[in-house]
This record gives C-alpha cells, sequence and structure tokens, in this order.
C-alpha cells in the first residue's frame, strides 16, 4: 500500500504521518521493529536501502511500514525509472508513506507521482496551505475536535494575529482552551492571551498610518525595534502590506461597491484580512500608495548598496505616508 501525504502545510502533513504512524504501531507493531525512516542520519536516500526496505516482509508481524520523505521532489531523471519499478514492486504487506513538503500542485505535477498515483492500493493525502474559509473552518474543528467552540469575533482576532502559521495557531488554540476551562472562547480572551505576531501588528501600524497618527506609529515602530524587530524585515512587511493596499485600492478605484470578499478573491487573502483592507486602502490615495511603491523600490536597492541605512528607509516610508494629502 502505498500513502502519499504531502503540501506545503507542514503542520497539518506532519501531524498526519504521526497519526499513521501511531496508529500502525498501537495495531501492528509495539516493538517498533517493523518501523523504518528514510532518509537515514546522513540524509541521503540511497534507492537499493530503500527498495530492499518496502519489499521485505515484516518481521513477527502481518504489516511493516517505511517513511520516506522528500524522495518525490529529489528523484533526477536518469533514476526515474529505476524508483518507478523499485517501488512499483512494494510488498503487499508493506505501507509506505510518501511524505512530501512541496506544494500540492508541485507534486503532483511529478513524473513519480503520476506512475505512482496510478498503481492499485494508492491513497493521496493532499494538504495545501490553509487561507480564507479553509482557514476558518479548520480553527472551529481544531477547538470542537478539543471539546471547545470559538466565538466568531475571536475568530477573527485570533487570525488577524497570528495568520495561517498552524504551529503557532494550535499552540494558541490549546492555550485559550485550556484559560476558557470549558467555556467559550471569547474575543477579549484572544485579546488578553495571544500575541500578535508582526504579520498581525503590521495591520496595526499601518492603521495608525492611515489615521494620520504620528504618536501610535512611533511608539509601535520602537517596540518593534526594542522587541528585537530587523529593519530589513520591517521593509519588507511595508513592502507587503504596500502592495496588497495598492490591490484593494485598484479594486475599489474601479468598483467603489466592493466587498471584503470580491477583494479576499482578487488578492487571494482571508476574508478577515480583506475587511481591514478595505478599511485602510480608503484612507489613502492611489497616488500615495504608488509613491510610497516607488519609494520601497528606490530604499531597497540603495539598502542593498550601503546607500541608505534600514532604520533611515523605514522612518521616511512611516514619514511619507503619514503626511496629509
Amino acid at each position: 500500500m502505498l500513502l502519499f501525504v504531502y503540501g506545503d502545510d507542514g503542520f497539518r502533513t506532519q501531524e498526519k504521518v504521526s497519526q499513521l504512524k501511531s496508529a500502525f504501531k498501537e495495531k501492528h507493531d509495539p516493538s517498533g521493529l517493523n518501523t523504518v525512516v528514510f532518509p537515514s542520519a546522513d540524509g541521503k536516500l540511497v534507492l537499493g536501502d530503500v527498495i530492499q526496505a518496502v519489499t521485505t516482509l515484516p518481521f513477527l508481524s502481518k504489516h511493516r511500514m517505511v517513511i520516506i520523505r522528500d524522495l518525490i521532489e529529489s528523484v533526477k531523471k536518469e533514476d526515474l525509472s529505476a524508483w518507478e519499478s523499485g517501488l512499483s514492486r512494494t510488498s503487499d504487506s508493506s505501507i509506505v508513506i510518501l511524505w512530501e513538503s512541496k506544494d500540492v500542485a508541485s507534486i503532483e505535477k511529478k513524473p513519480l507521482f503520476k506512475t505512482l498515483n496510478a498503481l492499485a492500493q494508492v491513497h493521496a493525502y493532499p494538504f495545501p496551505a490553509l487561507a480564507g474559509s479553509s482557514l476558518t473552518a479548520w480553527i472551529a474543528d481544531r477547538c470542537k475536535s478539543k471539546g471547545s467552540s470559538i466565538e466568531s469575533g475571536a475568530l477573527r482576532s485570533l487570525i488577524e494575529r497570528v495568520g495561517s502559521d498552524l504551529w503557532q495557531m494550535s499552540h494558541e488554540i490549546d492555550k485559550l482552551i485550556a484559560f476558557a476551562n470549558g467555556k467559550t472562547i471569547s474575543e477579549t480572551m484572544v485579546t488578553q492571551l495571544v500575541q500578535a505576531n508582526f504579520e498581525g501588528k503590521i495591520f496595526e501600524l499601518v492603521d495608525a498610518l492611515s489615521k494620520k497618527d504620528v504618536r501610535a506609529t512611533v511608539r509601535m515602530l520602537e517596540e518593534e525595534r526594542f522587541a528585537g524587530s530587523d529593519d530589513f524585515y520591517l521593509m519588507s512587511m511595508f513592502s507587503r502590506q504596500i502592495r496588497l493596499l495598492l490591490g484593494a485600492r485598484s479594486v475599489l478605484d474601479q468598483n467603489p461597491r466592493a466587498d471584503k470578499n470580491e477583494i479576499a478573491t482578487e488578492l487571494d487573502v482571508h476574508p478577515f484580512v480583506a475587511s481591514k483592507l478595505v478599511v485602510q486602502a480608503k484612507n489613502f490615495s492611489l497616488k500615495q500608495l504608488l509613491e510610497a511603491h516607488t519609494q520601497l523600490f528606490e530604499f531597497d536597492r540603495a539598502m542593498k548598496s550601503g546607500g541608505i541605512s534600514a532604520d533611515l528607509a523605514v522612518d521616511l516610508v512611516a514619514t511619507n505616508l503619514l503626511r496629509k494629502e
């Protein structure tokens, strides 16, 4: 049996493999003698070793499990036929997990995936990175599976603070459930317990900039620098946010009645993020955003050549965005 577990959502792929491995150990391999993981300690995938593992009969058990990481992406053209032939001879008693960390579309285009996926007894578990309604549903389901529930406002606030990082999201959900102690997770709980990552804080910073709130802007920049945030990273986040605002502003200029769902679809962001972009974009003109985008590009080039320091570049971009037209 071949199982494909693949996608660029590292959290869910690892969780799925762990679940499969635990279930197999409990049912077939309590001793751990029939579970093999590749690559080995030296990080190499040796064809002969892998094929021997998937064709060998289990030891004092009905089945054995072989887990192979990032094989499909790494197979060279000249070795393709040997891997196809070898894995096609997988023993009926072997459960082989092909665990891939590249995005779903990339893996499904690979010749080895296509060949093996056409065999009998193949199951595929694709895990693309979550966004939009799929991220919302995952959080709600995660809470439910752990015997809890979450208010819609709390869910929105959680996404705004954490983003799509499921490693952090899972940790924050566990913390909130423990704190709620049987109660529904509220927005107040999220505000009290969940520290926003900078991707979340950038929205607060842009809010201050859009409202021309100099004091709040300076305070947030100082807090980030005091916390150790790198100004090069601040510039990259500025650039990303300005591009999103330009996209939102462009959609709104073409259709002033465009709602968050249209903008979310157009920009490929979560509707909660889109709702913030709508509000923020309305506080900037297209001209001002274009000027900021040009300035960011010029500063990025100047920073790389040593023509300007990163902290000065950040301050100048913020100053220009605070300027009232």
